[in-house]
Parts: structure tokens; C-alpha cells; sequence
């Protein structure tokens, strides 16, 4: 936890500021173990996280592979004596997948989150089993008792392919993601950031890469995804856990650019999280809602096997969310829209529409999603023409979404049958799909249009370094 952004925080339910209450362990820069103190609670850092949250932070299932509460409770405990082998050993016993990543053993992402995602389906399945008693959630008793062996089972396998559809796996490779890469390069990205609802890291990892960067704040209700961006993204992020339905905890304007993907319509209190998310931002600075959704996606608002918020309100037409977001600006400010398209049409000028062509854009229909930004446009510091140097053969690799074979003259890429039709939250509509067969030529890696062509075309994905031991690397 970076000291310097202690300074800039308040408390999101008393509003006063915060003071160092203990420090166990930490550097000039950081805190590794502590506890924050205002005027209404003292709130552990654990491992460089700040549990900032009061109530049960995600919710659902994922209780059963991280209970906040305890957590909280038993950090809070320990630090007050400075114990941190007391409260590692309680990690260990209690929330075992974050001691893993905490002490470095959790390996590569793929199987560390194997491991995670199927601990976590039987605790789904156990949820949901039990959900039954009301009748109107949940699923009969022989399914769970199918599943759970079924799950069991699958635990024992190594093979991590039947996981790549996921969502937080697949979302490090979906065309979506390399049109966002694009969209990034066009913002400055330079001074502080923070990243809401951060998930695994994605977001991250596109930052990471682009290299303008220097200060990273990673914000999410679950304490493993934090971790997880830690550990194979942003090794120097502050992170902190906490439920966005409550104000953030930063002053106003403490950030240059806000960043949130695809988290807008899971979030019940979706007006107070926009409204705070542009709070945070200065006016030279820019808010960026990625991939908003709406019922056309295919979701449902009641949803019985769901593991958690199983009545959601979704906006019902995409179009609607130019008035919410009109309703959540502060004095000056401004928001435009982009409908998503593939990577390569974004190499001219921004592609951002505002006032009334907005609607019009959103009306042609060419995508199911959009995104938002909003800026002070008197003050706004201006789109970049980033040099985009990481779209090269050193820093990008095959997709998955492909089976890769070394050939005498480069690599031969063969369709894996469940990208044989993408899903629309993972490619855009302009999306043209992807070759069942082809042969990317090892001496064409050297040439940086020809690098630049695959990864416009979702060949070539942009991968955490330790993402897999099997991703096939272009050089």
C-alpha cells in the first residue's frame, strides 16, 4: 500500500481521513502489513491489500474460497500484536489459494486458476444445493451430488484447454480486448490510475505493456483477484478491497484517468459507482467506462442458478446509458461513446462521438456494446498518438484460441472447435472470425506491419509473462 496514496483517501462510510495505526511491516515507499485507523474503524493491510470492505465483499460462493469477514477479523487481531507468522498460518489454514500467491507458490496463472475454478464450481454447486430450501433458487440435490463428483473428478486433471472460454481467462485474448489495447494507446496514460472492479488484470496488463505508466491503484471486491493482478501483472500496484455500492474512498480529482471494464450492469448501485468514478477524476483527466452492456447481450434479470445477486437490473436498451451517464456528470464535463470495432480502426484519429450523433451511432446497431468516456473537454489533456512498441514478436504470443505445432517454417495454428463461434462478449460484430488452419512464418516475425496485421486480426494475443507454460511465444 503506497504511502503517498494514504494522504489522498478518506473513509467511504465516516469520510475522515486516515492515520497509520501500526505498521508491522513495510519499506519507506509501502506498507506490507498495518492497519489504517479513522475515526469509525481500524482496517488491515494484508500483504500489501487494504480490506477496506465491511460486509461480506463478493458474496455468494466465493465465500467458501475466501470468507472476508474471518479474514478481516483475524488480520485485525494479529496486526494489533505485529503477529504476521500468526496471520499467515491462519491464511494458510483458512483461505489457502491466497497463501499460495502471498508466499509464491501458486506457479503460472493458467494452472494456479484451474486449481481456484474448480475449488470454487463445488462450492458453487454446494450454494446452490442448498439455495433448494427456497424453491425459487438453486437446483435439486441429485444435480449437485452429479456435479460435485463430476467437479471432483476434474480437479485431478492437468489439462487447462477446457478452461480458455472462462471469462477471466479468455478476456486476456478476446478480440474485445486487443480493440481496448488500441483504444488505451490513443489516452495518456502517464501519472496515477486507478483501475475499478480490476478483476484478474486485464486492464492492467495492457498498461503494463504500453510502459507510460508510473502509478497503478487496482480497486475489487474480491481479495484473490487482487492478488492474482499482483502476482502476474502489477507487481507495484496499491490494492485495495472494497465494495464499489459504497463512495470510494479518495478525494476528489486524486486520479489522471479512471478505467472500468465490463462491470457497469453487474453493479446494482450503478449510478452511485459512475458518479464516483468521475468524482475521483481530475479535469485534466479522463473516465473510461469499457464494454457497457445491456439486455441484448443475453442476460437474464432473474436468474435461479446463479451463485450470487440472482436478480440483476440490467438496463434494458444499450441506448439508455447516454442519459444515466448525461444524469452523472459534474459541471464541465462531458461524455462520448465509442461502438467497439476491430483493432485496425483505430490507427487514424480517435474514433470517440459526442453530442447528438450519439444516439444515431448507437441506433445503426454494428455491436451489442459500447463504451464511454468522459472528460472536461476545456481541459482534458488531449489523445496521444501512442508508438504502441509492444506489438512486436517479443512481447506477443499465439492466442489460444488456437492449438499451436512447430514447423520447419514457423507455426502452425489449428482453430480449437469452441472459437469456431465466438460469443458476442467476447468478439466484437465486425468481427470476421478465425482461420481453421495457418502458418504464421517464422521470418515475417522481424517485420512489424506483418506483426501488427495478426494482432489486428486476434491471432496474436498480448499475455502476462507467467500466463502459461504451454502459450506459444512468437519469437
Amino acid at each position: 500500500m503506497d504511502r503517498k496514496l494514504i494522504a489522498d483517501m478518506h473513509c467511504p462510510y465516516c469520510a475522515g481521513s486516515f492515520k497509520i495505526a501500526r505498521e508491522s511491516q513495510g519499506d519507506e515507499k509501502r506498507i506490507r502489513y498495518g492497519l489504517l485507523e479513522c475515526r469509525c474503524f481500524q482496517f488491515p493491510i494484508v500483504d500489501g491489500v487494504l480490506l477496506l470492505s465491511l460486509n461480506k465483499g463478493y458474496g455468494g460462493a466465493e465465500e467458501a474460497l475466501q470468507p472476508y469477514v474471518p479474514m478481516q477479523m483475524a488480520a485485525i487481531q494479529h496486526l494489533q500484536k505485529d503477529d504476521v507468522p500468526g496471520l499467515l498460518a491462519w491464511m494458510r489454514r483458512h483461505v489457502p489459494l491466497a497463501a499460495e500467491l502471498i508466499e509464491g507458490r501458486a506457479g503460472a496463472y493458467m494452472p494456479f486458476y484451474a486449481r481456484m475454478n474448480h475449488t470454487l464450481e463445488i462450492a458453487e454447486s454446494e450454494f446452490l444445493a442448498d439455495a433448494l430450501r427456497y424453491e425459487v433458487i438453486g437446483f435439486k440435490r441429485k444435480l449437485y451430488e452429479l456435479r460435485k463428483w463430476v467437479r471432483r473428478l476434474n480437479l485431478r486433471k492437468t489439462d487447462t484447454g477446457s478452461l480458455l472460454g472462462t471469462y477471466f481467462i479468455s478476456r486476456f485474448f478476446a478480440p474485445r480486448v486487443n480493440t481496448l489495447a488500441m483504444q488505451l494507446g490513443q489516452l495518456p496514460l502517464d501519472g496515477r490510475i486507478l483501475s475499478l472492479c480490476c478483476g484478474q488484470g486485464i486492464f492492467e496488463n495492457l498498461v503494463a505493456a504500453d510502459a507510460r505508466n508510473k502509478e497503478m491503484v487496482c480497486l475489487d471486491g474480491q481479495f484473490l483477484n487482487l492478488l492474482i493482478t499482483r502476482k502476474y501483472v502489477a507487481p507495484n500496484a496499491s490494492l485495495i478491497c472494497h465494495d464499489v455500492q459504497f463512495p470510494l474512498p479518495f478525494n476528489d480529482g486524486a486520479f489522471d484517468g479512471v478505467f472500468s471494464s465490463t462491470c457497469m450492469p453487474e453493479i446494482p448501485a450503478q449510478r452511485t459507482f459512475a458518479r464516483e468514478a468521475i468524482r475521483v477524476t481530475n479535469d485534466s483527466g479522463w473516465t473510461f467506462f469499457d464494454s457497457v452492456w445491456a439486455i441484448a447481450n443475453g442476460v437474464k434479470r432473474l436468474d435461479p442458478r446463479r451463485h450470487y445477486r440472482f436478480c440483476q437490473n440490467f438496463f434494458t436498451r444499450i441506448e439508455d446509458y447516454v442519459p444515466f451517464f448525461e444524469s452523472c456528470l459534474v459541471a464541465g464535463r462531458d461524455v462520448a461513446i465509442d461502438i467497439p470495432a476491430m483493432p485496425s480502426e483505430y490507427y487514424g484519429a480517435p474514433r470517440w462521438i459526442s453530442g447528438t450523433a450519439r444516439h444515431a451511432a448507437i441506433a445503426e446497431g454494428k455491436d451489442t456494446e459500447i463504451s464511454a468516456l468522459i472528460t472536461n473537454p476545456s481541459k482534458f489533456k488531449g489523445f496521444t498518438s501512442a508508438k504502441r512498441d509492444w506489438l512486436t514478436a517479443q512481447h506477443l504470443a499465439v492466442s489460444p484460441v488456437f492449438e499451436t505445432a512447430r514447423e520447419n517454417n514457423g507455426i502452425r495454428l489449428t482453430l480449437r472447435a469452441q472459437f469456431a463461434n465466438p460469443s458476442i462478449d467476447f468478439a466484437a460484430k465486425s468481427f470476421k472470425g478465425y482461420p481453421q488452419s495457418v502458418v504464421l512464418e517464422s521470418a515475417k516475425a522481424k517485420d512489424q506491419a506483418w506483426v501488427e496485421e495478426q494482432f489486428n486480426n486476434g491471432l496474436l494475443a498480448l499475455l502476462p509473462k507467467h500466463f502459461d507454460d504451454a502459450v506459444q511465444r512468437l519469437n
